[in-house]
């Protein structure tokens, strides 16, 4: 699986690239979920994908328009008390207060979030270092729960990832390397658990079945049989997983 990028016009355009040992044609595939996906036949030129990819060019905007279309963004953050935050598709209340002999800290108890920051900040800098405290707490929870999650399924496919990665990630939920490293964007720890389970097991599939062929999706379906459900859950409220 590699990583690539294509020009149209002035627009450059991501995309990954896998190859297919059966396929006679590039296949391409444009979702929120992972951008644009090419599967290419085995041995296919990297200039031949690229001319096909040039034909396809305006479709391909067309599917990303539509994507961009359908994307609802979510309501502004403004990091005072009384607003919700998700934590494994719950909502949890924000308090903030003020103490000037602390450092900003975050923590959460029971069913609430609490922000502790100095008194007297400007909003905007109050705004910036709350924001700052909460992604590095979903973060660190991430790393932790992300992680068990693919140990737990990677021992029922018996698989074993070369690497676990919990990181920022620009419009995409996951990915494997052909090495098999597995990476997860670290804001699905906002989401329920069956979502980032279905992640975690799409994932892992790949190191399995490159390609999103009929065969990759039964290998989920033999573990995850509402795949398509949390599929489609996390295509309507992906978005709304930020901070």
């Amino acid at each position: 699986m590699l990583i690539k990028q294509f020009a149209f016009g002035s627009i450059r355009i991501n995309y990954t690239l896998l190859h297919g040992s059966k396929l006679k044609s590039v296949k391409i595939t444009v979702e929120f979920e992972h951008g644009v996906e090419v599967t290419a036949p085995a041995g296919m030129s990297e200039q031949s994908v690229e001319q096909v990819l040039q034909q396809k060019g305006r479709w391909i905007m067309e599917k990303l328009d539509a994507i961009a279309s359908i994307e609802t963004p979510p309501p502004k953050k403004e990091f005072v008390s009384g607003e919700k935050f998700l934590y494994l598709g719950r909502q949890y209340t924000l308090v903030v207060s003020e103490r000037a002999e602390r450092r900003p800290l975050l923590v959460m108890r029971n069913s609430t979030f609490e922000a502790t920051v100095q008194p007297g900040m400007k909003v905007w800098d109050r705004q910036n270092i709350i924001r700052e405290l909460f992604r590095a707490w979903y973060k660190q929870r991430a790393e932790d729960k992300l992680t068990e999650q693919v140990r737990t399924y990677a021992d029922l496919l018996n698989l074993q990832p070369s690497e676990i990665k919990v990181t920022d990630m620009d419009r995409r939920w996951g990915s494997c390397t052909p090495r098999g490293a597995v990476h997860l964007n670290w804001r699905l720890i906002m989401a329920p658990i069956q979502i980032i389970d279905y992640l975690v097991v799409h994932e892992l599939c790949h190191l399995l079945v490159p390609e999103h062929s009929t065969k990759f999706w039964d290998r989920i379906g033999s573990i995850i049989a509402d795949y398509e459900e949390r599929r489609e859950w996390l295509r309507i409220n992906g978005p709304t997983l930020t901070v």
